[in-house]
C-alpha cells in the first residue's frame, strides 16, 4: 500500500498558521515587556519628584521652626537662595506653565524658548540636607554644604549638572561626570556629590505681589512674596518611544517672612 504525504499547499498552510501564532506571541510578549518597562520608569520618575517635593517642604519647615530671625539657621539661608532664584509671575509665559514640550532636547537647548536655563531651573541634592548644622561655629561649613545642595541652571558653573535623560529621570551621584558617562552609573552609594540631574528639574514662580496672610512683620522686605509655586518636572523617552514622556507636579509653599505667628487683631 502506498502512503501519501502532505501536499505542498498543506505544508505551506501549516507553516503560515505557525508563523502567525509565533508573531502574535512575540508581539504580546514584547508589548508586555514594554508596558512593564514604562511602568517602572514612571514609578522611578514619581519617586524622584516626591523626593524633591519633600526636600522643599523640609527646608521651608526647618526655616520656620528653626528660628526665622536666627542667623545661625542654615535652612533660612538655603530657603532664601531658592526663593531668590524664583521667576516673577508676570514674566512667566503660558507655554511654560502648560508644559507640553515636543522633545526633551528643546528644554536643554539655550536657543529654544522656555528652556530650563532661561527659566532658572534648579535641583536639590537631597543627600546633603542632613549635613547642615545650627551650631554657630559651623557657618562656613554650612555655606559650603549649601553649594552642594542647591544647583541652579542659571549659574554658568552649574549648568553642566543639568542633562537630558539617558534612560529615565534620575539624580546621579559619583566622583565626576566622565566616570558616570563611562559606566552609565545609576547611583553611586559611596558618594554624596551630585554630578548630574537627568531629565528632572524644578522651576519656582513667586506670587506677583505680597499678600498679607496675617500680620506681616515690620522687618519683612516690601517685595517679599506670600507664596511660591514650585513646578517639579521630568522629561524622558520610554522604551522604543519617539515621543517624550512627561510627569510633573506643582506644590505651593508660603514664605515664613510674609507671615507672623501673632494673628492680626480683628477690627470692631
Amino acid at each position: 500500500m502506498v502512503k501519501k504525504g502532505d501536499t505542498l499547499i498543506e505544508v505551506m498552510l501549516a507553516v503560515g498558521i505557525f508563523s502567525m501564532i509565533a508573531i502574535a506571541v512575540v508581539a504580546v510578549m514584547s508589548g508586555g515587556t514594554s508596558s512593564a518597562q514604562t511602568a517602572l520608569e514612571t514609578t522611578l520618575a514619581r519617586e524622584e519628584i516626591d523626593a524633591q517635593a519633600e526636600a522643599l517642604r523640609f527646608i521651608q519647615s526647618s526655616y520656620l521652626t528653626g528660628g526665622r530671625d536666627n542667623e545661625n539657621n542654615p535652612y533660612a539661608t538655603l530657603w532664601k537662595a531658592i526663593t531668590n532664584n524664583a521667576n516673577d509671575q508676570n514674566n512667566v509665559s503660558d507655554e511654560l506653565l502648560k508644559y507640553t514640550p515636543s522633545s526633551c532636547s528643546e528644554l536643554y537647548n539655550p536657543s529654544k524658548a522656555n528652556n530650563i536655563f532661561s527659566q532658572k531651573a534648579f535641583i536639590l541634592n537631597t543627600r546633603m540636607l542632613g549635613s547642615l548644622s545650627s551650631d554657630a561655629d559651623k557657618k562656613e561649613q554650612n555655606k559650603e554644604a549649601i553649594k552642594k545642595i542647591f544647583y541652579s541652571a542659571d549659574e554658568n558653573n552649574q549648568k553642566e549638572v543639568f542633562n537630558e535623560a539617558q534612560i529615565y529621570p534620575r539624580l546621579i551621584y559619583g566622583a565626576n561626570q566622565e566616570e558616570a558617562n563611562q559606566n552609565n552609573s545609576l547611583i553611586d552609594d559611596s558618594s554624596n556629590n551630585l554630578i548630574s540631574a537627568e531629565g528632572i528639574y524644578i522651576i519656582a514662580v513667586k506670587d506677583q505681589k505680597t499678600t498679607q496672610i496675617v500680620d506681616i512683620k515690620e522687618t519683612t522686605p516690601a517685595n517679599t512674596a506670600a507664596f511660591y509655586d514650585f513646578y517639579i518636572r521630568t522629561c524622558w523617552y520610554g522604551s522604543d518611544a519617539d515621543r517624550p514622556s512627561t510627569i510633573s507636579t506643582v506644590i505651593r509653599l508660603y514664605d515664613p517672612d510674609a507671615t507672623s505667628t501673632t494673628p492680626k487683631p480683628t477690627e470692631p
